[in-house]
């Protein structure tokens, strides 16, 4: 058995959620755990294949042994896909076989209890409701929504990751049952409408295919009857230290364009036109024209540059510390727009800075950092050899990154963990990097959100959100959030105002017709 090779980006997530982090130790752990999957003929449905497909892409990328353990002729035949699939996430994992090593702990799904005296977690669905319980089945159900079914995926591997570090993660313990529906988020509700017969999407942009870009990619990918027009835009290639929370990525995978990647899982949606935009979303020549956006980006900055654009409406996602959500954003009204959320309360380092301090060039930040961020310079083979001096690693690790921009550079050898291997731990990662099942679960939402809006059926509130990494509520907590309170925002601002409505005046004045709240009249682009 052995762990992923891309285990040093898995160390960086769990080094900032876990207490007295140790690299060895940890690795040792997970090198010392059998994981169970089991599921029967229950779990053979669309519900719970998507919960067994998902779990398998997330379970694949942290531990190292796993067991499937189908109950039934048509599990068993799953079984050969699931682990196919295992083995394309990470081909040095191990899948042992039914009773060859004592199972540490066990997922299940479908309404099975497999014969293990491990710990087991019981994860199903039903259309839109997340369903989870630590001491009993609790079924997949057979529509064709698999929202609540990714999203209780999510909840089982939080949970098991929560069972496993029980002593290191603050304040965690695992649920005892789980139940609330991805419609509503209200608190009790058991709503589950069934889904329309047309979802259309109109022109809809969705910005930023990483990891929670693939988690809304991977729940669209599986919606019925989703046609339209959808741009997906990002314009970075997938690498190796992103194989540890992008779940639609395959090892093979590595170098591929995440617009690439994207378009392989959507364009099995005969009726839905994927156009695919391999670059920043500031360079796109519609960028101005955008009108229904959703975000899936990383940056506080660019969710700011995003609403200066003015679009009618945006849904945004997001994992931070203490918690992951959603949330929609029109700009007139009462209600917060999305720069709204995002303005700073008191000084806050800039990028410059981050980077600076990340590459032990705090004092070379006004005449190297600053102007190679800036213009994309290349690092030379000389600055390269400073800053492993700095850091006090060998410079051999980061060779590959000379002659590539700086912010490159810090992306792979900082945010991808690999400083963070070299030196142990020691130097811990400043920059957030969510677990596998965060960025899933925030994805599932934003994707939620897209088909809610599209059949007219978007929420009262503005954010939706929780915490994977604490026993959940049988509520996700959301809130009515009214706009900046000192009047800071360019929603309060008159000429901003102004703008936005001369923009969508002629719109306004053709008024669409009732049920069509893309405000296209119905159209349609062309498929491509």
């Amino acid at each position: 058995m052995a762990v992923a090779k891309y285990f040093g980006r898995a160390a960086t997530a769990a080094s900032q959620v876990l207490q007295g982090f140790d690299a060895k130790d940890f690795e040792g752990l997970l090198n010392g755990l059998v994981i169970g999957i089991g599921f029967d003929q229950q779990a053979c449905s669309t519900e719970g294949r998507a919960s067994l497909d998902l779990l398998i892409r997330l379970v694949s990328r942290l531990y190292p042994t796993i067991c499937l353990l189908p109950a039934g002729e048509e599990a068993r035949k799953l079984a050969k896909s699931l682990a196919s699939l295992a083995r394309s996430i990470n081909e040095r994992i191990t899948i042992a076989r039914r009773g060859s090593s004592p199972l540490s702990h066990c997922l299940v799904v479908g309404s099975t209890i497999p014969e293990a005296s491990c710990p087991k977690l019981f994860l199903g669905s039903d259309g839109w409701i997340v369903k989870f319980s630590a001491e009993r089945p609790v079924g997949s159900g057979n529509s064709h929504n698999t929202f609540g079914a990714g999203a209780a995926a999510c909840i089982a591997a939080s949970n098991l990751f929560r069972q496993i570090f029980s002593k290191q993660v603050s304040g965690a313990t695992v649920d005892q049952a789980v139940m609330f529906s991805l419609f509503d988020y209200a608190p009790g509700s058991r709503s589950n409408p069934p889904l329309a017969d047309v979802i259309l999407l109109d022109n809809l942009f969705l910005l930023g295919l990483g990891a929670i870009g693939n988690g809304a990619i991977w729940a669209l990918s599986r919606v019925p009857h989703l046609q339209g027009y959808l741009q997906v835009v990002d314009g970075e290639l997938v690498d190796q230290g992103n194989l540890q929370r992008y779940v639609l990525a395959l090892e093979r995978d590595i170098g591929q364009s995440k617009v690439k990647l994207a378009r392989r899982y959507l364009n099995a949606r005969p009726d839905l036109a994927v156009e695919g935009h391999s670059r920043r979303w500031q360079t796109l020549p519609a960028m101005r024209s955008m009108q229904h956006v959703a975000i899936a980006l990383d940056t506080t900055a660019d969710r700011i540059a995003l609403q200066g654009t003015l679009p009618r409406w945006t849904i945004n996602s997001w994992t931070q510390r203490g918690d992951l959500g959603v949330s929609h954003h029109g700009f007139e009204g009462e209600m917060a727009c999305l720069a709204c959320l995002y303005l700073p309360n008191g000084a806050v380092p800039d990028d410059d800075q981050l980077i600076a301090e990340a590459l032990g060039l705090e004092d070379r930040k006004m005449d190297i950092v600053r102007p190679m961020l800036h213009n994309g310079a290349p690092v030379s083979m000389d600055l390269m050899r400073q800053i492993a001096s700095r850091l006090t690693i060998p410079v051999e690790p980061l060779l590959p990154f000379v002659g590539q921009p700086l912010r490159s550079l810090y992306q792979g050898a900082i945010c991808g963990g690999i400083v963070f291997d070299l030196t142990a731990g020691s130097k811990p990662v400043r920059v957030e990097v969510p677990l596998a099942f965060q960025s899933a679960m925030a994805g599932i939402m934003l994707a939620g959100e897209i088909v809610k809006q599209a059949t007219g059926n978007a929420p009262d509130w503005t954010t939706a959100k929780l915490n994977l990494l604490r026993k959940m509520p049988s509520d996700v907590i959301t809130e009515r959030r009214k706009k900046d309170p000192l009047g800071r925002c360019i929603c309060q601002d008159a000429d901003y105002l102004d703008v936005y409505r001369a923009k969508y005046e002629a719109q306004t004045e053709m008024a669409s017709p009732k049920g069509d709240p893309f405000g296209s009249g119905g159209r349609r682009r062309p498929r491509l």
